[in-house]
């Protein structure tokens, strides 16, 4: 991940720092979001009409389950996502009524790509 320094002290309040001939993203979804958020965003709001459930988007998005089910725990409590309960499955689908549901699906579109396999991935 490029040559990163720890400044000050090792532990958990300590920071990375960049060196020089480190290198920066290579592009703005990564600056702005990890490989896992711009996965789960690029399916849920590239395709933002319809529903996944949850095996099918974490075998989509081809990360651990935890770190999906986190992502989609994060997404739904603050009102990004909807989740509905069908069978014993939990579908998940970009919330219309997000204040910020256009903003994210062009920025997902801009930054992501289609269905979360956009440039960087």
């Amino acid at each position: 991940m490029g040559n990163l320094t720890t400044a000050g002290h090792s532990g958990p309040t300590s920071r990375k720092v960049a060196t020089a001939g480190s290198t920066a993203p290579t592009n703005l979804a990564d600056a702005l979001f990890t490989a896992t958020q711009q996965r789960v965003l690029g399916l849920l709001f590239g395709e933002p009409e319809r529903s996944f459930y949850t095996s099918e988007l974490i075998d989509r998005i081809g990360a651990g389950s935890g770190a999906v089910q986190r992502e989609l725990k994060r997404l739904t409590e603050s009102g990004l996502l909807t989740v509905k309960r069908i069978g014993n499955q939990k579908h998940y689908q970009a919330n219309p009524d997000s204040p910020v549901f256009e903003e994210l699906c062009g920025l997902v579109r801009k930054t992501v790509g289609p269905a979360g396999l956009g440039k960087s991935l």
